[in-house]
């Protein structure tokens, strides 16, 4: 009876070192969805920039969710926003996507949002501006990392 329970006895320590990892434990981000409030000086415009990756097998997607919205006066709430637009990202940017989504926007990247990115945005909502490089502006946000 002593002799099988050193049998098992063993028979769990080998089992346990078999088991045990073999250094760090590997990452693997599927899916992250980030949203970032920008917020203009003079306090009249807003920027929701979302960025979300998805991953299907070896292939990631990123999205951005572009949202602007403007009031006359700081006194005033926001209301709906004035531009709602969904962006996909460029297969080579998503470096820069993944190090926005982690690090934030940087300083050049939320002046680009609430300035040229906002502005055709705007002026596509308006027909001045063809949607797709309203787009394109837009996706030039991550550019500026």
């Amino acid at each position: 009876m002593a002799r099988k329970r050193s049998v098992a006895a063993a028979l769990r320590k080998t089992t346990r070192a078999a088991l045990a990892p073999i250094g760090e434990p590997k990452r693997v981000v599927i899916a992250i969805k980030v949203k970032f409030e920008l917020n203009a000086k003079n306090g009249l415009r807003r920027i929701v920039f979302g960025l979300e990756k998805d991953t299907a097998g070896e292939v990631v997607r990123w999205k951005i969710d572009f949202a602007l919205f403007e009031r006359e006066r700081k006194a005033n709430p926001y209301g709906d926003p004035l531009v709602s637009l969904q962006v996909e990202v460029d297969s080579k940017l998503n470096a820069k996507a993944e190090d926005t989504a982690r690090l934030g926007l940087t300083a050049q990247q939320a002046a680009h949002a609430l300035g040229p990115a906002s502005d055709d945005a705007k002026d596509a909502a308006a027909g001045d501006l063809d949607e797709q490089e309203a787009r394109g502006t837009i996706q030039a946000t991550l550019k500026k990392r």
